[in-house]
């Protein structure tokens, strides 16, 4: 089964995952060879395993990241946009910003503080989130997959 690709998405990035996927479903397919599953059936069942391992993954990647990654930008930004506000108060400077004028240090400090606080936190707690969110998805779905793979004639 084929699936045209987004226009989005370089050739490059495409072959990468489907390489990535096709690899994964023969190695599941050769193992369950290996157990003595007829060779046709064991496709139908790595096939089946392959999807649910991937789309579970990604569902639970994005259900459990997002979440804590949008919390984290939060917190980031407050406590990065804080720090960034003294040390550019500190400064006591004026700075030019394009289009806006001339704001003060201290502006300008809260303003990068928060940009930055807030990307720092999103990434230190949203990726490991994503990452076990994944783990669990993809180990559901992987199951669910396998049970519908075995259960096809």
């Amino acid at each position: 089964m084929q699936t045209p690709s987004p226009e989005w998405l370089p050739p490059e990035c495409r072959d990468a995952i489907n390489n990535t996927a096709a690899g994964l479903e023969a190695q599941v397919a050769q193992g369950l060879d290996s157990i003595g599953l007829p060779p046709g059936r064991s496709d139908r069942v790595s096939g089946a395993t392959t999807a649910g391992l991937l789309v579970g993954g990604a569902a639970g990647a994005t259900i459990a990241g997002a979440p804590v990654a949008a919390a984290a930008a939060v917190v980031g930004g407050l406590i990065g946009g804080t720090v960034g506000g003294i040390a550019g108060a500190a400064l006591g400077t004026l700075v030019p910003v394009p289009i806006i004028g001339t704001v003060t240090s201290g502006v300008a400090g809260t303003a990068l503080g928060a940009a930055a606080g807030a990307a720092a936190g999103a990434a230190i707690a949203g990726v490991p989130a994503a990452a076990v969110g994944a783990a669990v998805g993809g180990t559901v779905g992987a199951g669910f997959g396998a049970g519908v793979g075995v259960g096809q004639p």
